[in-house]
């Protein structure tokens, strides 16, 4: 394997070839988690919870995630393998497709989704700024940047993204003093109790969770730091944006960071928030989608995959309307938190932190396990069943603990 090679196929990545240190894991979720949309899911709490509620919602729940997101990447950090090549020791060789065709349907969503938001937030920075009004103009910009920043490959992504996270941090502090200058006196108790608490966690818990399938393909590349740089990197960016995000959503009524600092005459910062954290996150997404593919399809170009994933996203965001975020957001919970529960389940209960690589790539793995599917599908159920019949409890806990225990008396059933 050529040093121009790591990380552009599914097999083991050996320690020595790896490109990325704790500090450049750390920075790659650091930019994920200063995401626009990470600020309007954050606006969605307050003021149906109060602001005091919300943060404490924001923490545990960004605990809870981070926490899955970190043992998911150590798994990746162990094994050298993509997470969706991980999900067929649980799933099985022809279970984890169906895995991965969800998780590669999610991501070109997900690529749409930030182009859009990249797009109508430079629109109306520039229409604030005096320009005209050019949304689509700036879908096929956006597009064309982050499939770009995708092909630059994991060698170039670690200076890219240690300018990109010293930036954002200016950045986002600054946006935060502008936010709180700006809103003045604050209630902490105020609320509409239009959101329990455990559907205000489900809500914050959802975020993190959705780039679960996406741990493990950036932690393989790592000689170290995984957990932590996973779990600290994202946890700082991703907890401040969900804050200010409910701020200024209750005191200011702006649910977009960029309208609140074009709005105060600092259109250039906006400018630089928009294109960096748009496309350090949805790089990602990208990159993830063109691996994922190579789980089912091997021999797939990387690159034309990420062509072919960067040009399907900025297609569908020039048509796709941006409605239902918030269920959206659970739906991406009721796929991959029951998923995230068997993978961990499995690797640190079953397996006692232990794969034979041979079982993962070596062609020994079962086409498909019967406790793994029966498992995520009845975790999802139980996951939608309790968050239609009883959303006040929230469904993350109660499915993944659910899921968790089907799995393991499964496994024990099924060998």
């Amino acid at each position: 394997m050529g040093s121009e090679d790591i990380g552009s196929g599914i097999e083991p990545i050996p320690h020595n070839l790896r490109t990325l240190r704790g500090w450049d894991i750390l920075a790659i979720w650091f930019g994920a988690g200063i995401s626009i949309a990470e600020f309007w899911a954050g606006a969605l709490l307050v003021p149906s919870i109060s602001l005091l509620a919300a943060l404490v919602v924001n923490i545990v729940g960004h605990v809870i995630g981070n926490t899955l997101m970190g043992l998911v990447a150590i798994e990746g950090f162990r094994t050298g393998v993509p997470t969706m090549v991980l999900t067929r020791r649980s799933l099985g060789l022809r279970g984890s497709y169906l895995a991965s065709t969800l998780n590669y349907i999610q991501l070109i969503g997900w690529t749409a989704v930030m182009n859009i938001v990249g797009a109508k937030a430079i629109d109306t920075t520039f229409t604030l700024l005096g320009y005209p009004s050019n949304y689509k103009l700036w879908v096929v910009f956006f597009g064309l940047l982050n499939t770009l920043w995708t092909l630059a490959g994991p060698k170039k992504w670690k200076w890219l993204e240690r300018v990109s996270a010293i930036l954002l941090l200016i950045l986002i502090i600054w946006l935060t003093v502008v936010t709180l200058n700006t809103v003045g006196s604050i209630n902490w108790l105020y609320s509409t109790n239009t959101l329990t608490i455990p559907q205000a966690l489900d809500l914050v818990v959802a975020m993190p969770v959705s780039w679960l399938p996406l741990v493990a393909d950036y932690s393989r590349l790592s000689v170290g730091g995984a957990f932590s740089g996973t779990f600290i990197g994202y946890f700082i960016s991703s907890t401040l944006f969900y804050f200010v995000g409910g701020l200024s959503n209750a005191y200011l009524g702006m649910s977009d960071p960029i309208a609140i600092i074009a709005t105060y005459g600092l259109g250039i910062p906006a400018l630089l928030i928009i294109v960096l954290s748009t496309t350090t996150t949805t790089f990602l997404d990208i990159y993830s989608a063109a691996i994922t593919f190579k789980n089912m399809r091997p021999k797939e170009s990387l690159n034309r995959q990420v062509l072919i994933v960067g040009l399907l996203g900025t297609l569908i965001a020039l048509i796709f309307p941006m409605e239902e975020y918030e269920w959206f957001l659970l739906l991406i919970g009721g796929a991959f938190i029951p998923l995230a529960s068997i993978m961990i389940t499995d690797y640190y209960v079953v397996c006692r932190g232990k794969y034979l690589i041979d079982e993962l790539v070596g062609g020994k793995v079962r086409n498909v396990r019967v406790s793994g599917i029966a498992s995520w599908v009845l975790g999802f159920i139980t996951y939608m069943l309790i968050s239609v019949y009883m959303s006040w409890l929230g469904a993350t806990l109660p499915s993944m603990l659910i899921t968790s225990a089907i799995y393991y008396i499964l496994s024990r059933w099924f060998k």
